[in-house]
Parts: structure tokens; sequence; C-alpha cells
């Protein structure tokens, strides 16, 4: 995945690493050139306006140079974005915002397609078992991973993570969580609510070297990824 939104990339990426697929994400081009020197992928996620180069050349190397499927993700919504996106050879093409179930079956549909003789990855492929749940210890204040390491969170973290964990999959908007956060309601976009999930991400991965599933809705909110239960 090509994404310069740090947040939306590694939100996007770990999805698809939870529903089964080995995922890559880089936030600009020359990232990606570096990458392909000595990796080789089956699918290219490419946002549009980037940072050294756009989208639209990126997505013409790859289809001369490689047999790689092309997905574009962007903000460009125009009718001409579309066509020059399919003319420089993607195979399927989403406006923002994305949501992560349906780039999800989209990528597991062309995987399909590109590797007929592979065996399915997509739904099937997310944590689904009693033992890969995360768990929400209300009394302990403490957040559990599927391999039962445990991180210790603050009374707002609490309830942040509860709100999220109460309906899994489903985004949760950035005015609820900033309110939640003891906030005027007019402030929706504060910067202190991305401090804050960050700082839950940064816990997690020092605590159990697992990432956070909490993803970043783009111009929405946030949602939490996986199987969660709260005790």
């Amino acid at each position: 995945m090509v994404e310069d939104d740090r947040d939306l990339r590694e939100g996007m990426v770990e999805c698809l690493r939870l529903a089964g697929h080995r995922t890559r994400g880089v936030g600009a081009a020359i990232d990606l050139y570096q990458e392909l020197a000595t990796t080789s992928f089956d699918i290219a996620i490419l946002d549009v306006n980037l940072p050294d180069r756009d989208g639209y050349s990126i997505a013409s190397f790859l289809s001369q140079k490689t047999a790689m499927g092309i997905i574009f993700m962007t903000g460009r919504d125009q009718e001409e974005d579309r066509i020059r996106g399919f003319g420089s050879g993607a195979d399927l093409y989403f406006v923002k915002p994305v949501s992560t179930k349906e780039l999800v079956l989209a990528v597991s549909n062309l995987a399909r397609r590109l590797n007929p003789g592979q065996p399915p990855v997509g739904d099937q492929g997310m944590r689904s078992n009693a033992e890969e749940t995360w768990v929400l210890d209300r009394v302990r204040w403490r957040l559990v991973s599927p391999q039962l390491k445990a991180m210790q969170l603050t009374a707002k973290e609490v309830q942040l993570a509860e709100r999220l964990a109460r309906e899994p999959g489903v985004t949760v908007s950035r005015r609820e969580l900033v309110e939640l956060l003891g906030q005027e309601s007019t402030n929706a976009e504060s910067r202190s609510l991305d401090a804050a999930i960050k700082r839950l991400r940064r816990k997690a991965m020092d605590a159990t070297s697992e990432a956070l599933p909490i993803q970043t809705v783009q111009s929405q909110g946030f949602l939490f990824s996986a199987p969660v239960r709260i005790v």
C-alpha cells in the first residue's frame, strides 16, 4: 500500500494483515520502488496524490514492468480521474473514504483471480477463535492481547477502548470520541484524540508486541477491527 497519510495507511495495512494478507505499507513512490528491488508483491494499492510521484505514473510503470494487480484508493472522484486510473492499468478504483471490509474483500477477490491455484484468503482469514480475542478488563484497567499479554490503561483510555470495543467493526465518530474525552463537541477535529489513539497503539506495541486493532476511518472516526470481549 502506497499512502502518505500515516494513520490511514497503518490502519488499512493492519486490517489486511488481520484478514490473512501479508501486507507492507509505504508513504511514497521511492519507498515502493526500493521494496520492489528485493520483494515481489501480488497487488499494489495506490493513492494518487503522493509527495514524490503521482499514483497514475506508478500504475503505468507497474502494469508495464510487473504482473501485479493494481487498486486505486484516492480522493480523486471525477470521471476523468477514474478514466485516467483505469487507463494507467488499474483493476479497481475506490474513492475515499473506503470501508476496510470493502477493501479486504476487493483484495481477496483480485488475489484469487491473479492466483487461481491459491486457497482463498479473506473474511474467513479474520481472527475469530476465542483464543484470538482481545479482552478489555474494566476492573483492572487493562487490555489483554490474544497472547495474554496485558497493557495498563488510564481511566480515559478505558473509556475510549470500551466505546470502541462495544461495537467492534463499527466506526465511532470523531465527535463522539472527542466528547468522551471531555472536550467541547465543537472541537471534533482536535488533535488530542489522534494523540490518545497513538499513545494506545504505542502502549500496545510496547507491552504486547502486537499492533492494536484500532483502525482509522478517514474523515469519519475509528473502529476496533478484531474480536474483543469486555469484562
